[in-house]
């Protein structure tokens, strides 16, 4: 029950809904809210149809138990790439590892270039919650980005989801375009034969409305920091902030929020984060 409600508050979370907003479109109280996200009971079968549209998920993944999840490390396998350049208003690599975190996945293998090594051993991410390796993985489902994409959609993380929970070599793919991200347990073969490791693996096309672009050269970092402007700028949310990912997972207590980003350009979105929920 602990495990459903943490998914169910961050899924509420990032539809933008308090408890009191959720519970009122449900027509129950929100003290029946609140026991759900601390683990306290399970929401009625009646309500799951609606709590799923709400909240933008399948049912299985509220009812799922999500030990399994647990298990799963990450991977980047990216050479060439300077993690630290700036995309807009933040690192290139806040836009990689924001996929990973939002899937509370946070041991990640990390095979690149030396100069990128002592940028990710930063302090930074080890608060954050980070566990960095700098090796081949063995012995857990990995999901896999080997190059730097930049992908965003309303849905991504329950797509996600979805692909953990299948129980399948599975690579996501967007509309024309290459596969962007890898779930497999088949470590040996990802590196032993990597191309028969692509085509042995099920393809799982994402819908419309993404956006994907490929962040390995100037006109394509220019691209996405133009996105970024314009989205952040206009909705008055965030793309890929690292520091707001982990404070609504609990990763980061509110002071460590403040104090990490007292220097960032969002800094402003980020206090106004950690005032008090009303309702």
């Amino acid at each position: 029950m602990k495990e459903t409600g943490k998914i169910i508050q961050e899924l509420r979370v990032q539809a933008g809904y308090t408890q009191k907003e959720l519970a009122e479109m449900l027509h129950i109280t929100d003290k029946a809210v609140s026991k759900w996200e601390r683990g306290i009971s399970l929401p009625d079968v009646s309500l799951l149809p609606k709590l799923s549209l709400l909240l933008d998920t399948d049912m299985e993944i509220l009812l799922t138990e999500s030990a399994a999840q647990n298990e799963w490390i990450g991977l980047i396998d990216i050479h060439g790439c300077d993690f630290s350049r700036k995309i807009f208003d933040k690192p290139l690599v806040y836009y990689l590892l924001s996929h990973f975190l939002l899937l509370g996945i946070t041991r990640i293998h990390i095979l690149t270039d030396e100069y990128n090594h002592s940028y990710l051993e930063s302090s930074v991410f080890k608060t954050l919650g980070f566990d960095f390796s700098f090796t081949i993985p063995t012995g857990h489902p990995l999901m896999i980005l080997n190059r730097p994409w930049f992908l965003f959609g309303s849905d991504l993380t329950r797509q996600f989801r979805g692909a953990m929970l299948s129980g399948k070599n599975m690579k996501l793919v967007p509309q024309r375009q290459e596969a962007v991200f890898y779930f497999s347990q088949e470590v040996e073969q990802y590196f032993s034969d990597p191309f028969h490791f692509d085509r042995s693996t099920v393809s799982k096309t994402l819908g419309r409305g993404m956006v994907c672009l490929n962040m390995d050269d100037d006109e394509t970092i220019l691209d996405a920091a133009a996105f970024v402007r314009t989205y952040q700028q206009n909705s008055k949310l965030l793309i890929a902030s690292l520091e707001e990912i982990a404070y609504q997972k609990k990763l980061i207590s509110k002071q460590q929020l403040l104090d990490m980003t007292k220097d960032v350009p969002y800094w402003t979105y980020l206090a106004e984060l950690t005032k008090p929920e009303i309702g």
